[in-house]
């Protein structure tokens, strides 16, 4: 071999190794950012599943001292002689602000994130029991329309209250499943069980709420509610991300983009407007006040098959599985006929409920989550106000075979209302369009 010829293959050579040497720092490099963008999306999962778990067991405790200040207020009311009607009364700026708070409680949660309507929700909690911790002394002093009005706005807090808490609870399960075509069946479970979950700890709140004010008395019991929602503000200050669910998009809205959220969204929160004004319509005064009075039932009785009403409807919710119920048989058969009524009713009205969550969470971007959600359970109180206003004047006049009937003729304006429903988008391009 030549001198020329072992010069060029030793250049050759030299630049092989050049290249090789300066190939190696950016293999290394490529595989440090795979490692890192790994573990920012692991680290991003843990976040979201950490908020999740946070907010909805928080929803799900607050849920549970809610319930229960429900059946104390509800209870004492009766105790002092108050009448259905008087009682509708007190509940109405409960279920009216409900109406309010879930359509610009959506608007507050895209703008400041789900952190700061849960927190500020459980201090609104605080002042509405301190409110009704108030009235200790006032029974007997203070006119009935003072007691009316007093307790109407401290209900109305509770009201507030509960609609910027369930704003989080409800609008957590979007944002932590995935964007892929394939969320919606991981979307379902989640919707199912924390929704089951919820009206299970609902129904045990009733009959927690009964048992407090029977053992421990009306100042104690409150008390004891407002040390529970005193515990979750800590947990969701710290545990919480602030910037969860807070809109990218920083346009101003205008009034036709908050209450057109497209087609589907307004057909589902029409129909479910009627869905749960069917349910008020009975559930929320006349059931208790039935059994406390015509029936005859005591605290204890009243709470516990408002509980296990409750509790059954969110054992279907979540596992959408009925099993077996035994009713003893020494009541009347009336009593009887209106028992297996009301469990046949909880059986279908959970699954169009749990049905109903999925859709309006399938529906929605998630960009816009919390508004549209706050949208729709807006919807969802006013179908609450309704009933809870209907009910208590049907009761009050006519009995609760009226209440039964109208719940009826809402349930066929739920059904027809719902025929119209599009199909569920395939991808969050097509949630996005009006």
């Amino acid at each position: 071999m030549s001198e020329k010829s072992e010069i060029q293959l030793e250049s050759t050579t030299t630049s092989l190794q050049q290249n090789e040497k300066n190939a190696e720092p950016h293999t290394i490099n490529v595989q440090e950012n795979l490692e890192t963008s790994e573990l920012k999306k692991e680290t991003n999962n843990v976040a979201a599943m950490r908020n999740f778990y946070v907010i909805s067991f928080g929803y799900i405790f607050f849920t549970l001292t809610d319930s229960g200040l429900r059946m104390i207020v509800l209870l004492q009311l009766y105790d002092k002689h108050f009448n259905a009607l008087q009682i509708s009364i007190m509940f109405t700026l409960y279920e009216f602000f409900g109406v309010i708070i879930n359509l610009t409680g959506g608007i507050m949660g895209s703008r400041l994130g789900i952190r700061v309507c849960l927190v500020s929700g459980l201090f609104v909690q605080v002042v509405g029991i301190a409110m009704l911790c108030g009235l200790k002394d006032k029974w007997s002093s203070w006119s009935s329309l003072t007691i009316i009005i007093y307790v109407t706005i401290a209900q109305g807090f509770s009201g507030i209250a509960k609609d910027l808490v369930k704003l989080g609870g409800k609008s957590v399960t979007k944002l932590v499943t995935k964007d892929d075509n394939l969320y919606q069946s991981a979307l379902f479970k989640l919707v199912a069980w924390i929704t089951g979950a919820k009206n299970s700890v609902k129904g045990a709140g009733f009959f927690w709420g009964a048992l407090i004010l029977l053992y421990a008395g009306y100042i104690p019991a409150l008390l004891i509610l407002l040390a529970m929602n005193l515990i979750i503000i800590p947990f969701a200050l710290i545990y919480v991300d602030h910037d969860l669910a807070v809109s990218k998009s920083k346009k101003k809205l205008t009034f036709k983009e908050i209450f057109n959220k497209g087609r589907d969204v307004n057909i589902l929160s029409f129909a479910r407007m009627f869905l749960f004004g069917s349910r008020d319509l009975w559930f929320e005064v006349p059931l208790p006040l039935y059994l406390r009075g015509p029936v005859g039932w005591s605290y204890l009785g009243t709470g516990a098959f408002l509980a296990g009403w409750i509790i059954f409807y969110g054992v279907i919710q979540s596992t959408l599985f009925l099993k077996f119920i035994t009713l003893e048989t020494n009541f009347t058969l009336l009593i009887i006929i209106l028992i297996i009524g009301l469990f046949i009713f909880a059986f279908i009205f959970a699954i169009n409920s749990s049905i109903h969550s999925f859709l309006i969470l399938a529906y929605c971007h998630k960009d816009k989550v919390a508004m549209n959600v706050g949208f729709y359970y807006m919807a969802n109180a006013m179908g609450r106000l309704v009933g809870l206003i209907v009910g208590g004047v049907l009761y009050y006049y006519f009995e609760l075979d009226a209440c039964l009937w109208a719940s009826v003729c809402a349930l066929i304006f739920c059904t027809i209302v719902s025929c119209f429903l599009g199909p569920i988008p395939e991808n969050q391009d097509e949630q996005a369009k009006p």
